[in-house]
């Protein structure tokens, strides 16, 4: 017998929510489940995989970030409403040089740069101007929103992205870019070290940052303040798991997750039905998320080292 040839395999939030009053016995197969004990089952849902990203898991969301500083800036919005930071961001130079006022520029390459996307441009007084690209670039020029506010030099930097980040729930690593596109790791403090600094806005070439999540978006907290907008930020960060805002949306979760996603949900809306569990169910559940959470790990060799 031949076999599938296919890996999609994957339940909805309706199909998980069957799944759980199935094997706490509230419906069998062939029952249909009312549509309130349905959004019941997706508000515990929800709940449930939110408190799950507070465990840590979600490798799969660990995506890579750019942020791009202020001049004289130390502190940054990082999310959907926030400060000029995405998953999807680039980055040219100019190739003529611009004057104060004009309303485009011309760039060593306009691939990646799209109509509507925010555009950032290193004006000769150390800033960037941040603006909107007004219609699709053609031949390396690219027509801005705004007018220039400043001269503008060949080489200078030229940023671009399409969407801002989700709020990220945690820093993974963070990286400095310099103006050559070297990479730096730099260090991810507390919060009591980065208030114990006497300055929080001396400038500099960052090498430290503190991370807040708080909610709409998180704040991230640089030092020493940007004096070169020629550098900016690389960060690996991990970002929410995403809502069952239907419960026919699928799961934003890889397929190992799908059965300890039902079997947990089953023990948390179990009370909801007047449903008692015995021990081998809930060592059942533990068993099959823990094994999940065991899987979602980076492979990497740990180095011990004497000192």
């Amino acid at each position: 017998m031949a076999t599938s040839s296919s890996y999609n395999w994957s339940l909805t939030g309706t199909q998980i929510i069957i799944e759980a009053l199935e094997l706490l016995g509230v419906v069998g197969a062939a029952d249909v489940v009312s549509a309130e004990d349905q959004a019941s089952c997706l508000r515990t849902l929800n709940g449930m995989v939110k408190n799950l990203a507070s465990k840590g898991v979600g490798l799969w969301k660990n995506v890579e970030a750019s942020l791009f500083p202020s001049y004289n800036g130390y502190s940054y919005d990082i999310g959907p409403t926030g400060d000029h930071c995405s998953t999807g961001a680039y980055k040219t130079e100019i190739s003529v040089e611009a004057d104060s006022g004009d309303s485009t520029i011309t760039v060593d390459s306009d691939d990646n740069i799209t109509d509507g996307d925010y555009i950032g441009v290193e004006l000769d007084d150390g800033t960037v101007q941040w603006t909107t690209v007004d219609g699709s670039p053609s031949s390396d020029v690219v027509t801005l929103t705004d007018v220039l506010t400043d001269d503008v030099s060949v080489d200078s930097h030229v940023y671009n992205y399409t969407s801002k980040i989700q709020r990220p729930t945690e820093l993974v690593e963070v990286r400095k870019v310099s103006s050559s596109n070297y990479e730096t790791p730099i260090k991810i403090i507390s919060r009591q070290q980065y208030m114990s600094f006497p300055s929080k806005t001396s400038s500099g070439s960052a090498n430290q940052v503190y991370y807040d999540p708080l909610r709409t978006n998180g704040k991230l907290y640089v030092w020493p303040a940007c004096n070169n907008v020629k550098e900016y930020l690389k960060f690996t960060c991990k970002i929410q798991i995403e809502d069952f805002d239907t419960a026919t949306n699928d799961p934003d979760f890889p397929q190992e997750w799908i059965l300890p996603l039902a079997w947990n949900l089953a023990i948390l809306v179990a009370p909801k039905f007047g449903r008692q569990l015995d021990n081998v169910f809930l060592a059942t559940a533990v068993d099959l998320l823990q094994s999940v959470k065991d899987f979602d790990h980076e492979n990497a060799s740990i180095f011990i080292k004497a000192v």
